[in-house]
């Protein structure tokens, strides 16, 4: 009876290796499951706070892959979202701020579309303007920072009727940072704009995991 429940527990094991490749213990204890086309998904939802140390499965492969790019115009997708620490010096509620990222793969340059949205009437008073000076920086779960500087000079709305701001810039990614995005999730984000830099709470971590491939042949 043992020898039979054995054989049946190594042919279920065999066809979940037959759909998922290869199933995978994390240091945390999660598990991840590996496909036969390269994608990879965790076998149950787990929080942030639980995969700061976990590295991604595919990040030996990335740093050896050719960076071959295809044009396309990938769909926007909020990134950041959370507080602002100086708008809620002044505000309780509605101190948010928010970004949307949306990635332009053209004539083999990638080009990150970052469009922001301060929940305040008079954002250049509290963050001025978005210059070549400023940057965005993501702190990565390999433990890796890597920072994307502004390519131009950017000016704020400010909607005073509606009480919020928003600037739309634009940052260049080149291989390298392609390449290193794709290593891990983004556990935080800071911004410096000309008047301060604010580090602010990221929503959808693995964006770069899974948008980045999508420009690549």
């Amino acid at each position: 009876m043992k020898n039979l429940l054995l054989v049946l527990t190594l042919l279920f094991c065999g066809m979940n290796l037959v759909e998922a490749q290869i199933r995978m213990k994390t240091p945390e204890g999660k598990y991840v499951l590996l496909f036969n086309n390269g994608t990879w998904k965790y076998e149950e939802k787990i929080k942030l706070e639980e995969i700061k140390d976990i590295v991604s499965l595919q990040a030996e492969e990335i740093v050896t892959k050719e960076i071959n790019l295809k044009d396309t115009l990938l769909e926007e997708h909020v990134v950041i979202k959370g507080e602002s620490v100086k708008i809620a010096k002044f505000k309780d509620d509605l101190n948010t701020v928010k970004c949307d990222f949306q990635i332009l793969s053209k004539d083999n340059k990638v080009v990150l579309k970052t469009s922001w949205k301060l929940m305040d009437e008079e954002g250049f008073r509290f963050f001025g303007f978005i210059t070549k000076k400023s940057f965005l920086s993501f702190e990565l779960s390999n433990g890796e920072i890597v920072i994307l500087p502004y390519n131009g000079s950017f000016e704020p709305k400010e909607y005073i009727k509606y009480g919020f701001t928003t600037y739309s810039a634009e940052l260049e990614l080149n291989h390298d940072q392609i390449r290193k995005l794709q290593k891990g999730y983004i556990l935080n984000s800071s911004m410096k704009w000309t008047r301060r830099t604010e580090t602010y709470n990221v929503i959808n971590p693995d964006y770069f995991i899974k948008e980045l491939p999508k420009i690549l042949k």
